[in-house]
């Protein structure tokens, strides 16, 4: 039942994805360069909505969140390597997928360096792990763990703001876009 779960989550964040044409590279760059702000405004949308969901359902489904330890480091330069990819490719991870399922070619090769990327990731990782990962350490923290809230509370505080956040940046694009 947990794969059912995951494949209606999937196939509805894939539609919507597509459905704010977030998985066209053309529309992820004049985001990143701010002259339309609907995925952004879709993200934000996505994590307020997703977090308070995510925590309801917490209530009366059993579930198992697993938090990543804080390796700041290690965020740092995946963060700069996902950039990077992120603004040459013009996808994402999720995107991609969408992408390569409309049948855009050059998603596939996002799809393809994605996979080499974790691969040679997986396989460096014992080496790098010493590097990237154990300087700067702090464990499992979450923002309801530091502010000593329910996580329910948070997600609601959080999504509050991410609303506030979307419903004051523009919704028409900017000429040219």
């Amino acid at each position: 039942m947990e794969l059912a779960y995951g494949l209606l989550v999937g196939v509805a964040m894939g539609w919507l994805i597509q459905r704010v044409r977030a998985s066209n590279p053309a529309m992820i760059a004049r985001n990143l360069r701010l002259e339309n702000l609907a995925i952004i405004k879709f993200m934000a949308l996505t994590i307020a909505v997703g977090s308070v969901v995510t925590y309801l359902l917490g209530l009366f489904l059993p579930m198992h969140l697993a938090i990543k330890p804080t390796y700041v480091l290690g965020v740092l330069v995946g963060g700069l390597v996902f950039g990077v990819g992120f603004g040459l490719a013009g996808y994402c991870p999720g995107t991609c997928v969408v992408g390569a399922a409309e049948g855009r070619k050059d998603a596939w090769f996002t799809i393809a360096g994605g996979l080499l990327g974790a691969t040679v990731f997986t396989l460096a990782y014992p080496a790098l792990e010493g590097i990237f990962v154990k300087p700067w350490n702090y464990g499992k923290l979450t923002l309801a763990g530091l502010a000593h809230w329910p996580p329910l509370l948070t997600a609601a505080l959080l999504s509050v703001v991410l609303l506030g956040i979307v419903s004051a940046l523009p919704t028409v694009p900017r000429k040219g876009t």
